[in-house]
Parts: C-alpha cells; structure tokens; sequence
C-alpha cells in the first residue's frame, strides 16, 4: 500500500480551489489537473506500507491533535521545480506544522520509514506537470482544519489515481 498522512480538504474549500486550478490551467494547458476529490495537505509521506502498518498508522492518527476549530489562510500560489507542481498555500500557520511533527513522531515510535528528506512546505497540488510561475490567487479565502487521516493512494478501476482513507 502507497500511503501518506494528511489533511483531506473541507468541502467549502474546494470551489476556492476548483476556481483556482481553472485559473492557473488557462494559463498552463499543457498541465495536468488534479481531481477535485484529491486535493489535501500532505503532512508525511510514507511510501509503500503493509495492511498491518497501515493499521497502527491510522490508529496513531486517529489521536493526533484536533485543530478542526482553526482555518488556515489560503493567500498565495508557487510552483516547486521538481516534481514540476503548482500548488496554493498560504503564509506559516503553526498548528498545521504542529500536525506535520506529530505525523512524523508516530512514524519514528513505529519504526516506519518515510520521505524526512524534503522540507515540510504546506501547501494544495492543484496542477502536475506545469511549469506555471504567475500568481493565482486573487481573493484569500479559509482552508477548514479538518482531523489528520492515513490515505492510501492507489488507481481506481478506471486507471485514475485516487486518495482513500484508511
């Protein structure tokens, strides 16, 4: 199982972020969108995992710290170079940094190897393979803290890669 922790999106977060993707496609046509359904803030990516260590994962995450009062403000966009990723995210907001170090000490108390290579940079993938730099965001709106999952990424019957949680 290929899985990840992470923060799924509030459903009054996605028409901000659907607008958004709209926005930077038409500027980037030759990237590819994300599905609306997979939108999320990766907090730790783990990689390949057995049933059984995906079970005392979600288990860990299931006590994470509930931050589901709070809302992060989504006011900015960037591209990482490599994996060739636009994304939105917003200015450092601690509680979601807080969930990223609690996400990495379960892993570490269960002996569960992930990526720690790359530094945690918050932020919402809404288009691959794009080499877009112009700002979208034009108007800021809220991203909803919603509790910490355990996804496993997998492809659906349609050979599209979708987001479960577990």
């Amino acid at each position: 199982m290929k899985c990840f922790i992470g923060l799924p999106a509030a459903k009054e977060a996605v028409p901000h972020l659907c607008e958004l993707q709209k926005r930077a496609f038409s500027l980037d046509p030759a990237s590819r969108i994300i599905p609306a359904e997979n939108f999320h803030v990766t907090l730790a990516f783990i990689g390949e995992i057995t049933p059984e260590q995906a079970q005392l994962v979600a288990q860990g995450v299931d006590i994470m710290t509930d931050f589901s009062s709070r809302s992060w403000s989504i006011t900015r966009s960037g591209r990482f170079v490599r994996p060739k990723v636009f994304y939105v995210s917003g200015e450092r907001y601690e509680p979601i940094f807080h969930l990223a170090r609690e996400a990495t000490e379960i892993l570490h108390t269960l002996n569960i190897p992930f990526d720690e290579k790359s530094r945690f940079t918050p932020h919402i993938t809404v288009l691959r393979n794009s080499h877009l730099d112009e700002p979208v965001v034009t108007h800021p709106f809220e991203w909803p803290i919603l509790r910490a999952r355990l996804f496993e990424s997998k492809l659906d019957e349609d050979g599209k890669r979708v987001y479960v949680p577990i």
